[in-house]
């Protein structure tokens, strides 16, 4: 295929043009701690209680008062078993000991606590068989951290990960940002998305299930505004009739240049677009604008390559309208090829890849047209190569993004 007669615009330009643009547009509501995860932080968050919230045993073991002055290596055991939930009230003197549990609070005078299985106990003796003073085995009042500590910056998406930390922290509910209303339109002529045999002319609409899918395990509220014919005045009316009901538009299909991508049409004469044509394989026709006070995102209309737009470009721009603080970057990291390629300057490529854990290889699917949809099902995520011109051997190092780090 010949080179395009006009300007692509390099992704990283996309990125920075997004930044600039992208404003947060949602609003705020609390939510409880057990319903948080995937939100964004609408305002900061503070520790209300000290972690740990008092001195207590990291083991099972016995509590010491040791008299540094002494050379003692044994101890006058007191009655009693200290638990967790009990009230620390005992008082330890110099050279006694006492039994303990994990979690419990250790008592007045304690230097350390040891092992019990460093330790022989006889005629309410401690008598060490080996010493293990290299840790002190207490947890500390606030060592994690302390009340009116930051754990969490406003614009910070909540993570399955961070649940204990707002928990032990005292915060019950918190303060997010409300998901964004994304209305969801396909375009196409030849799209059906119920039929039980296909006609001549007509496929399935591959599109809309997986994007919706993808767009709420993100975190968002999807609204199915249904699937379009190409014809511009429906596409006018479908998004002006719905300007009230969604923070942000996503279509797919009629992104290009020929005589039928109403989307493009349509944006270029009554929206201010943000970036169109962009240095990307597939997914170059992609589009982005402003329409009023509503942003629209113009996906290309093979499935495969409004899926990885979706990732590379949605994810992080969606994000930054719902409130996040930093742009979403997926983590990648170095494999070696199990391919040969030639990557020609000009364009970043997104090759469709399976990595393989047993002998730490990739491979790309050996097709690269972007309506083979076994592809996605094939691979289990995608291999980044810059705009650059690159020629790859097997064996060379490549950055491989797991599909996971995208959901």
């Amino acid at each position: 295929m010949s080179s395009p007669n006009f300007q692509l615009t390099p992704l990283s330009k996309l990125f920075s043009n997004l930044k600039d643009e992208l404003k947060v547009l949602s609003r705020e509501t609390k939510v409880s701690v057990d319903s948080c995860v995937n939100r964004i932080l609408s305002k900061d968050i503070f520790a209300k209680y000290d972690n740990p919230p008092f001195n207590n045993s990291a083991i099972d073991g016995f509590a010491l008062n040791e008299d540094t002055k002494s050379a003692t290596k044994n101890f006058s055991l007191r009655e009693g078993l200290l638990k967790p939930g009990a009230e620390p009230n005992v008082i330890l003197k110099k050279n006694e000991g006492i039994k303990i549990l994990t979690g419990a609070p250790i008592p007045l005078g304690t230097t350390r606590i040891i092992f019990k299985e460093n330790t022989n106990e006889q005629n309410q003796k401690i008598y060490f068989v080996q010493d293990d003073d290299k840790e002190n085995n207490v947890r500390l009042k606030g060592e994690d951290f302390k009340k009116g500590d930051l754990l969490f910056e406003k614009g910070s998406q909540i993570k399955l990960t961070d649940l204990a930390a707002l928990i032990g922290s005292g915060n019950s509910y918190v303060s997010v940002f409300k998901p964004l209303k994304v209305g969801l339109i396909t375009t196409g002529n030849e799209l059906r998305t119920n039929i039980e045999r296909q006609s001549s002319g007509v496929i399935f609409d591959t599109n809309l299930i997986p994007l919706k899918v993808l767009l709420e395990n993100w975190g968002h509220t999807v609204i199915n505004l249904g699937a379009l014919g190409d014809n511009l005045g429906l596409l006018r009316d479908k998004v002006h009739d719905n300007m009230d009901l969604v923070d942000v538009f996503i279509t797919t299909g009629g992104v290009s240049t020929g005589q039928e991508d109403f989307v493009s049409q349509f944006l270029n004469k009554e929206g201010k677009v943000i970036s169109w044509r962009i240095a990307i394989k597939p997914g170059r026709p992609f589009i982005c604008a402003k329409l009023g006070t509503k942003y629209v995102f113009g996906l290309p209309g093979n499935p495969v390559a409004a899926f990885i737009c979706a990732l590379v470009i949605l994810r992080p721009a969606l994000s930054r309208i719902g409130g996040g603080k930093t742009w979403f970057k997926p983590f990648s990291f170095k494999t070696k090829a199990n391919f040969i390629k030639y990557k020609r300057p000009g364009r970043a490529e997104f090759l469709r890849a399976k990595f393989n854990q047993e002998n730490g290889f990739v491979s790309i699917y050996p097709f690269e047209g972007s309506g083979r949809l076994s592809s996605l099902s094939w691979s289990n995520g995608l291999i980044e190569l810059p705009d650059g011109e690159q020629n790859i051997e097997k064996g060379d190092l490549v950055d491989f993004i797991p599909y996971e780090v995208f959901f």
